[in-house]
């Protein structure tokens, strides 16, 4: 008998997570051409430009965690766990047991088998963490940009952005969000199919 195991998203937590997802890969995308300079760059990340037809790689380590930024997702891999990758518009993790990509990837059809349902439940809940831990890790991200570069950045790298979910007077509140969603994520249940 075969079991499948994911992690269930309640409707309202869908919701919150794809719009602001949504925006802050927006936002990563303003920081790249922020005035004071790429404020990737300053977070210490890699940069691989983009090929033909697919988009910037921008890598950062930290330890033995990787974050992979392109335009289209996001990749979180932790050395012993595996990764999980996030496509911009869909916002739901998708697994794999390779924790680090190694090779320059350019579009999401490169990257290595992912699966939103796992043959574990521990693999089920390794991928509930590393969703947690990414949504952390934007919240630091957000919090960083803030003492650094102010509200004032922030607001205009929001303001052309027709889709924002987070009112340009309630920038500081960015980090905050992230953390609710991440404090909220570690409590997704988990549910399995066995055929």
């Amino acid at each position: 008998m075969m079991a499948n195991y994911w992690i269930n998203y309640p409707a309202v937590y869908k919701k919150q997570i794809k719009p602001l997802l949504h925006q802050q890969m927006w936002l990563f995308g303003r920081d790249i051409h922020c005035p004071a300079g790429n404020l990737l760059y300053q977070y210490q990340f890699s940069h691989q430009h983009a090929d033909v037809r697919g988009g910037s790689m921008y890598t950062r380590w930290e330890g033995e965690r990787q974050i992979v930024l392109w335009g289209w997702g996001i990749w979180l891999g932790q050395a012993e766990l595996g990764a999980i990758f996030v496509n911009r518009y869909r916002a739901k993790p998708q697994f794999t047991a390779v924790a680090a990509l190694t090779e320059t990837i350019h579009r999401e059809e490169a990257l290595p088998r992912l699966a939103y349902r796992v043959g574990a439940v521990a693999q089920a809940e390794t991928m509930r963490q590393l969703w947690s831990d990414l949504l952390h890790w934007l919240a630091g991200y957000e919090a960083w940009v803030l003492a650094e570069y102010g509200r004032s950045w922030r607001q205009s790298a929001l303001r052309p952005f027709n889709h924002a979910v987070t009112k340009l007077a309630a920038v500081d509140q960015l980090a905050a969000q992230w953390h609710t969603l991440a404090e909220q994520s570690q409590a997704l249940p988990i549910k399995s199919y066995k055929n």
